[in-house]
């Protein structure tokens, strides 16, 4: 029977992690520049900015920051402060996963129509994740093995990784049955079907992001295998969201209205997100029936109810 305890077994597991992690950094470093025109195209002005472009941004480039500590982390040659540099890691690394998921949960406060019930539990799921990130960063520790850093105590980040495992499943199922709840969403082609089909991706990346790791917290073998996850979990759920982010953005009709409003004006939750356009249009004339017609970015526009019926002339809300 393997001793996962074993010194010899513990250095081989860590020269596995650290290949492992140069693989998966040399792919995401490939993926960030495949992708850069999207980034370029906002700054240059040829896209619409918008609020929720900043959570873009930090869940597409803060596994970049986790990859470099592990690169220097691995390949220093000489003694460096390890705890520092084990801080750095988890803090970028967390804020990956929280920016993830708040992309998300802007999507769920959307698909909700800013129910406000929603709107506390989705935000009370992703407050629930920042506290047991920060236990967990703040309880690991770094240490010089002569040469390279290695982490102690991971065996604390199993608050973290079941929080994160459970808050994800309740936010998951707060945007399959917020998609559910229109009818449009189950019928093939437009904005709606590309909604539904990316919830019903989101579950497959959740579960290839999450599973691994929770399943390898759980046994406990040694610190390199506990850790053995972590990362690919991250680049999986940043590729996932960042991709469902400009997937929405550069759909046809995502891009059909600057900004849709009320009776001229912005209303709740959704003149957060707004851009920079104060363009306002009603879409009575050319759409009619409910559904949706998102702007670029992670949210869904929605109707918001006038009268007794649901979204019958004018539509509310935003995407980013």
């Amino acid at each position: 029977m393997t001793n996962w305890h074993d010194p010899v077994r513990v250095v081989a597991d860590y020269i596995a992690l650290i290949e492992f992690v140069h693989v998966l950094g040399g792919l995401y470093i490939w993926e960030i520049v495949l992708n850069l025109d999207y980034e370029y195209s906002i700054i240059m002005g040829k896209r619409k900015l918008t609020r929720t472009f900043p959570l873009y941004l930090g869940c597409r480039w803060c596994p970049l920051f986790v990859i470099t500590g592990h690169f220097v982390g691995s390949d220093i040659s000489h003694e460096i402060n390890c705890q520092a540099l084990v801080l750095m890691i988890f803090t970028f690394g967390y804020l990956s996963f929280l920016f993830s998921s708040a992309l998300i949960v802007l999507r769920i406060c959307a698909l909700w129509e800013y129910n406000k019930a929603v709107i506390a539990l989705a935000s009370a799921s992703w407050l629930a994740n920042t506290a047991s990130y920060i236990y967990s960063g703040v309880t690991s520790r770094g240490y010089w093995t002569g040469s390279i850093c290695a982490i102690q105590h991971t065996e604390h980040t199993k608050i973290s990784i079941f929080s994160t495992f459970i808050t994800d499943l309740i936010l998951l199922a707060l945007m399959l049955i917020g998609l559910l709840r229109w009818q449009e969403a189950r019928q093939r082609g437009g904005i709606w079907w590309l909604l539904y089909t990316q919830g019903l991706a989101w579950v497959v990346i959740l579960t290839l992001a999450e599973v691994p790791p929770v399943v390898f917290i759980i046994l406990d073998l040694n610190d390199p295998m506990n850790l053995m996850f972590l990362t690919p979990g991250l680049i999986i759920m940043s590729l996932g969201a960042s991709r469902m982010y400009r997937g929405l953005a550069d759909h046809p009709i995502a891009n059909a209205l600057p900004v849709t409003t009320i009776g001229g004006q912005r209303s709740g939750m959704s003149s957060w997100f707004a851009g920079p356009s104060h363009t306002s249009y009603s879409t009575e004339s050319t759409h009619g029936a409910r559904g949706a017609l998102p702007r670029s970015g992670a949210l869904p526009v929605v109707p918001h109810k006038t009268g007794s019926e649901r979204g019958d002339s004018s539509w509310g809300g935003d995407v980013a």
